[in-house]
């Protein structure tokens, strides 16, 4: 069975509000997406700058794409990145500063992301679910980022990455077998589980 099949028509739901979206035009961008899945293709952005001391970077969110047409262009988010003070600490910093590590950042964006995808789905399908809770742990070997291990060892980096999902609400036992699907669709879980080979560009300038 397709999920379409799952689906009300748009019509039937309009003006009924499910976690602040009103489900009906909620369908209508489903088809519209259907539809024109060039136009409806997103590009997200994100750039990060260095500061003075090592491993802390400014990143920052705004523009972003979407069919290929600029958007965002008033936007501006800023990610203040670095390591936990103990670390820090044992690392030799001289002014231990407590910030989010960037695979706490990564990790973030999963749990916020398998969220709105069971909320999302659960929409679509018509079933009634209260809130979702995301929890994510990723052990990590550190010994390949000090150059300890050779860049051939980088899938031995990470242990099993452990997801669990809560959902509260009073689902029937066909709803739960369809809520347990639902992480497979999201952006971001496949963005991070799945090979996505590329090789990055590095550009050079002299220090002016």
């Amino acid at each position: 069975m397709t999920p379409d099949e799952h689906r009300q028509p748009a019509a039937e739901r309009k003006g009924e509000m499910e976690h602040g979206v009103d489900a009906g035009e909620h369908l209508e961008f489903i088809d519209w997406v259907e539809a024109n899945p060039d136009e409806a293709t997103l590009e997200f952005r994100a750039s990060g700058v260095t500061e003075e001391v090592a491993n802390r970077t400014t990143a920052t969110i705004g523009e972003w794409a979407l069919g290929g047409e600029e958007m965002g262009a008033d936007r501006e988010h800023t990610l203040e990145f670095g390591l936990p003070p103990e670390l820090e600490d044992a690392m030799g910093y001289l002014e231990p500063t407590d910030r989010y590590e960037a695979v706490e950042g990564a990790l973030a964006g999963l749990t916020a992301c398998i969220n709105g995808t069971v909320v999302f789905n659960a929409i679509r399908e018509g079933i009634e679910i209260d809130d979702v809770t995301t929890t994510v742990r990723a052990p990590i070997d550190l010994r390949m980022l000090f150059g300890i291990r050779d860049v051939d060892s980088a899938h031995e980096m990470y242990g099993e990455l452990e997801i669990d999902i809560a959902v509260t609400g009073d689902l029937t036992d066909a709803e739960k077998a369809a809520v347990r699907e639902y992480y497979k669709r999201s952006p971001v879980y496949n963005l991070v589980t799945l090979e996505h080979p590329n090789r990055p560009k590095t550009d050079f300038s002299a220090t002016a």
